[in-house]
This record gives structure tokens, C-alpha cells and sequence, in this order.
């Protein structure tokens, strides 16, 4: 390369010193938290999403490390919980394309909900974890706790699709486990807990 080549680098390099982008905060807390209840179970909606909801599914979530959480949490349970009327929406609106949506869609057909779900069974969400994060695709483990203080892990993956965060489903062959319980939540997650 030489002397030439690599003093030209350096300079391309150096040039623009006050135009380098900042690393996104993955630990800041969404803003104008309120809840609101689907299925039977308390939902965010905040100043980073989302900005719609319609026939079940919700949409609009900022490009942010926040939106994307807020997004995690949203996708994951409004897809677990979503009744026989509103689920096939909510994976068109939710949920990135691909083989693993459609093998989700053939296990779907065959369950009925029909109400929202028992106390006994629907989650609270406590916060999450962004553990990867580019403006492509975001992995977040959502954290929540059950009627009988048991706690979970959620780890899900979204990404930008369509102007969007959306939900990745694991692909149909992953032996990765998708959820693991917990026994604490840690320190470092971002705080969103619904309403006890």
C-alpha cells in the first residue's frame, strides 16, 4: 500500500471527527409508559410505540434500541395470546416473513382461543434486556412473572422490516430454547413492569 495509500487512509479515516455516530444506549427506559390490556394481559404502549393498533395487531414502533424492546415485548405476547379472530393479523403485521411464520401459522390453526387468558396463565412483563442491537436487527430477552411468582426469560430477535420492528420467530429447526425460567431478574434489565 505505502506511505502514499496509508496516509490517505488516516486521513479518511480522521476526516469528519465531530460527524461520528454515537453508540445507541441499550439501557434507556422508554418514555409516556401506559398500559393497556390485551387478551387479559397489561401491554406498554409508550412514546416509542406503538403508534396503531388495529384488528390486534400493533404497529409503529420507533428505530431505536427503546422500540425495539417495547416491539419484543409486544410481538411476543400479542402473538401467544392473540384470539382465533385476531391472530392471523397480528402475524401479517408482527411478524417477519418466512418459513418459520408459515409452520407457526400451520401449528396456530390448530388451537382455538377464544377469550382472553386466565390469571392464572397471563404474564406480566417486568422489562427486558437489549442484547444485541444494530438498526437492522435487535436481540432482546423480555423478562415476566406468572400468578404463582415464577419468572421467565423470553429471548427474541426483531427486526426492521417494512419501516417496522418485527418479531423473528426462531427458525422451524432451532433446538435453542426460546424461553428459560429464572429465579431473579437481573440489575441491569430495563425496567417496565405492568401493574400487579
Amino acid at each position: 500500500m505505502g506511505a502514499v495509500g496509508a496516509a490517505l487512509l488516516l486521513a479518511t479515516v480522521g476526516c469528519g471527527g465531530g460527524d461520528q455516530r454515537s453508540v445507541p444506549d441499550l439501557t434507556a427506559a422508554p418514555t409516556g409508559v401506559r398500559w393497556q390490556p390485551f387478551q387479559g394481559v397489561a401491554l406498554p404502549h409508550t412514546d416509542q410505540g406503538p403508534k396503531s393498533v388495529a384488528d390486534g395487531a400493533a404497529t409503529g414502533f420507533e428505530h431505536s434500541p427503546r422500540g425495539a424492546g417495547v416491539a419484543a415485548i409486544t410481538h411476543s405476547v400479542r402473538l401467544a395470546v392473540a384470539a382465533d379472530s385476531q391472530w392471523a393479523k397480528v402475524a401479517a403485521q408482527e411478524v417477519v416473513p418466512g418459513p418459520a411464520k408459515d409452520e407457526w401459522a400451520v401449528n396456530r390453526i390448530q388451537l382455538s382461543i377464544t377469550g382472553p387468558a386466565s390469571a392464572d396463565y397471563a404474564p406480566r412483563v417486568l422489562g427486558y434486556k437489549v442484547t444485541g442491537y444494530t438498526n437492522e436487527r435487535s436481540t432482546v430477552d423480555a423478562y415476566t412473572q406468572y400468578s404463582d411468582s415464577s419468572k421467565a426469560v423470553n429471548h427474541t430477535t426483531v427486526e426492521w422490516f417494512g419501516q417496522d420492528w418485527r418479531l423473528r420467530l426462531p427458525d422451524p429447526g432451532s433446538t435453542t430454547r426460546p424461553i428459560d425460567s429464572v429465579d431473579e431478574i437481573p440489575d441491569d434489565v430495563v425496567k417496565l413492569e405492568a401493574p400487579a
